[in-house]
């Protein structure tokens, strides 16, 4: 009943014949509260003197403002009651693609475009490719300062691959190869591997590294930059989610058995210097999200783990397994562990042809724990999933008066028509639920969504849509 009305409160079929909310206790308000989105409480305090003083009560706004600190990915932050409506205003934003303000900043005339990017902690590193060097750039997006240093080994690479801490950045340099920066002092670290790995996390000065070609076994090492020594921790099966919390010189990791029913997790905890201290068996519940439920009972055989898609969240590791089933090809199962309350959780879910289903991979940026926003070219629009409450949302981007190039290259050519399959990068995304960016070869847009930030970029500029230009 509770949930019926909150649905119905939301779209909007209480009539002023009979004032509903106002006759019920608080309890149950606040039970209705947690179906609607900040902006309708904001709009419900509009409604009259007794509607605003139910929705702008404590109570009210302490319950919505720890929901929308968890969708930020900002759980346990101690954010005042006062400044409620700001991180409101902020979800709401992201949700619904409304940046507080959009600013574009052109490439100079004089250098060369950079090709790939990584952002993180209000930083902006870029690749810039030379014929003999690749040369790197940091630009810090707070105080406008940039810092540039040139990498000679990693352009052997086809794509780098970037993780950034608050003092260090890791890039892959080749297959066996990893390279790391002190970005506070420039010191190099390189390591050589005797087989291919690939760095997947970094937190503080410990990186996780895994062996991607030993499937259904994943080695599992720690690069530690303090000391730039690699532990190997142990070789796992089935290894579906990892949680590295370097403060605590610990890494939980979770191996699931796909064909019991249900599927039967391990979870194992070791000291970051390979020492194991807990191990714990149990069954692991999967609830359902799905619209279409073909399938009852998962398969490994039918599960994909791609190793790239472990993504830590404010108290919360995500990790997303699609689901390839030839009956029902997009479906995904998403697992989620909280690391406060040490706990694993599952969904099934529906999704469309993910980016690493398609052979042109889709440009994708995930703000927070449930939103992704993903730019497909050959429709000029951004998806923003919204893995809350299930919905899809389409949005066109608007070009900047000054992206003629990027303009010249989303024009279909004659007689050509984009497909899913085109390959080449126009448009590349960066960000976090702060700031999102989209590079061309004219530059970046920048669209801010934290009310409270505005970044310090001296040679940037207001957007002016390309319509409003003439």
């Amino acid at each position: 009943m509770i949930e019926s009305c909150g649905r119905a409160f939301k779209a909007g079929s209480f009539r002023a014949t009979y004032d509903i909310v106002s006759s019920l206790p608080l309890e149950l308000v606040l039970a209705i509260v947690k179906y609607l989105d900040p902006a309708d409480i904001l709009r419900s305090q509009r409604v009259s003197k007794r509607w605003r003083s139910i929705f702008s009560s404590d109570a009210t706004i302490k319950s919505l403002l720890r929901r929308t600190l968890t969708l930020l990915g900002l759980e346990g932050a101690d954010v005042p009651d006062a400044e409620a409506t700001t991180y409101f205003r902020w979800w709401h934003s992201l949700q619904h693609v409304q940046p507080i303000r959009k600013i574009f900043l052109p490439w100079p005339e004089t250098s060369e475009t950079p090709i790939e990017f990584a952002y993180s902690l209000r930083r902006l590193f870029s690749r810039i490719p030379h014929e003999d060097f690749d040369e790197v750039e940091m630009l810090n997006l707070e105080t406008g300062e940039k810092l540039t240093w040139t990498e000679n080994e990693a352009m052997e690479s086809g794509t780098w691959n970037f993780l950034i801490s608050d003092r260090y950045v890791v890039i892959e340099g080749d297959d066996t190869t990893l390279i790391a920066w002190d970005i506070h002092t420039l010191q190099r670290y390189t390591k050589e591997f005797s087989c291919s790995v690939y760095a997947n996390f970094i937190d503080k000065d410990k990186v996780v590294i895994l062996e991607p070609d030993s499937e259904p076994l994943y080695p599992v090492y720690i690069w530690d930059l303090s000391s730039d020594s690699v532990q190997e921790i142990n070789t796992f099966i089935d290894l579906c989610l990892w949680h590295l919390d370097a403060g605590g010189n610990m890494l939980v990791a979770f191996e699931v058995d796909w064909d019991k029913h249900p599927p039967e997790v391990r979870q194992t905890k070791w000291t970051l210097s390979g020492q194991l201290m807990d191990r714990r068996h149990f069954s692991l519940s999967l609830s359902d999200l799905r619209v279409d439920r073909k399938i009852h009972k998962p398969s490994r055989e039918f599960i994909m783990l791609p190793i790239d898609s472990n993504i830590t969240n404010g108290s919360r590791t995500a990790r997303i397994l699609p689901y390839r089933d030839s009956y029902y090809p997009y479906c995904q199962i998403r697992l989620i562990y909280d690391h406060t309350m040490d706990k694993l959780s599952a969904q099934w879910y529906d999704n469309s042809p993910p980016s690493y289903f398609l052979s042109n991979t889709p440009i994708i940026v995930i703000p927070c724990p449930y939103l992704m926003y993903r730019w497909e070219k050959h429709t000029r629009l951004f998806k923003v999933y919204n893995i809350h409450d299930g919905t899809t949302l389409m949005h066109r981007y608007r070009l900047d008066a000054r992206e003629a190039g990027l303009r010249e290259k989303l024009v279909p050519r004659p007689g050509h028509k984009w497909s899913i399959f085109d390959r080449e990068p126009i448009l590349r995304m960066f960000g976090d639920r702060e700031i999102i960016g989209m590079a061309s070869e004219d530059g970046i847009q920048f669209w801010v969504f934290n009310p409270n930030f505005t970044p310090n970029l001296p040679d940037a500029m207001p957007f002016l849509a390309m319509e409003e230009s003439g």
